[in-house]
């Protein structure tokens, strides 16, 4: 036999068939119902209305229902935040999500430059701590690391990329190729850095940082390849800026051999040849983790 309350079978009798969020709606619903006036016609007048002590005992439950209801909603969207809201969070801490207009432009908007005397104390204090550290050797380097990323994106391999990207920067943009050619986006073009100059220079007690702007010249063009449809770009010749960051352990010292920017293992001095998770495959030191030498750990285009 099915016990109901004003025509709704019994939640004890639904048992595993709904979820708790269904039966909880489904109980709320039949508490309306029980609470509304009757509304027969063979029901003494004095039974309805607003003065019936029965109505006004069904108000008033009504009403502590509707009191402590946040009660029960609120672990349930702690639960909910927990599970999406922290991933959400840390991934936008990541990517330093914006929104809105933003978002749409700022994907490029390449930060301003530290004005000279910042920059000079940056410089200083990073060469306090290693003599060798030459600001000229990694603009050079950050020239370089442009054509390699030209021959990278241009390609569809992240390999040209594998010898200056910090392994997070790189797993990043391997998904991000991975994700062009799932959708049949082709990269076409060629460029180079006709100019590089340092703009930025941090170091803290664990790390140190320098920005490096180059202006581009040469023609990108971004397109999609069943359609032709393009996305970004043209093969018109123009120029833009970009900006490369590296980064490296606030412990690390520039190496005697040169070093990444000169394709050397910053570990034992040996050319440089790394395997797929960014070891040398003479000392299998680890050298794309930026605890001895300088890795590209940012890059960012301005819109073109």
């Amino acid at each position: 036999m099915v016990v109901t309350i004003s025509g709704v079978p019994s939640l004890a009798t639904r048992g595993d068939k709904d979820t708790f969020s269904e039966r909880y709606l489904s109980a709320s619903r039949a508490l309306m119902r029980w609470a509304s006036p009757s509304r027969r016609s063979d029901r003494p007048a004095s039974a309805a209305g607003c003065l019936n002590p029965l109505f006004l005992i069904k108000i008033i439950i009504v009403l502590i229902v509707i009191l402590l209801m946040p009660l029960f909603l609120l672990p349930m969207l702690i639960g909910r935040l927990a599970t999406f809201g922290g991933a959400a969070v840390r991934y936008s801490s990541v990517v330093d999500m914006t929104s809105g207009e933003q978002a749409r432009w700022g994907y490029g908007t390449l930060s301003a430059s530290s004005d000279g005397q910042a920059l000079r104390r940056g410089v200083a204090a990073i060469a306090a701590r290693d003599p060798a550290f030459d600001p000229a050797t990694l603009t050079r380097w950050a020239a370089t690391a442009a054509e390699l990323i030209c021959a990278s994106l241009t390609s569809a391999d992240a390999t040209p990329a594998r010898t200056f990207m910090a392994g997070g920067l790189l797993r990043t943009y391997q998904a991000l190729l991975e994700l062009r050619a799932g959708a049949d986006v082709v990269c076409e073009g060629s460029w180079q850095a006709v100019n590089a100059m340092l703009v930025e220079a941090l170091s803290t007690p664990l790390l140190d940082e320098v920005r490096v702007r180059l202006t581009c010249q040469g023609w990108c063009w971004e397109r999609h390849g069943p359609s032709g449809l393009t996305l970004r770009g043209s093969p018109d010749a123009r120029t833009w800026s970009e900006d490369l960051t590296f980064g490296r352990s606030a412990e690390a010292m520039s190496p005697a051999a040169g070093g990444l920017p000169a394709r050397r293992c910053p570990s034992c001095g040996a050319p440089l040849d790394l395997d797929e998770d960014g070891a040398c495959k003479y000392c299998g030191g680890i050298v794309t983790a930026g605890r001895q030498d300088w890795v590209l750990v940012g890059w960012r285009r301005e819109p073109w």
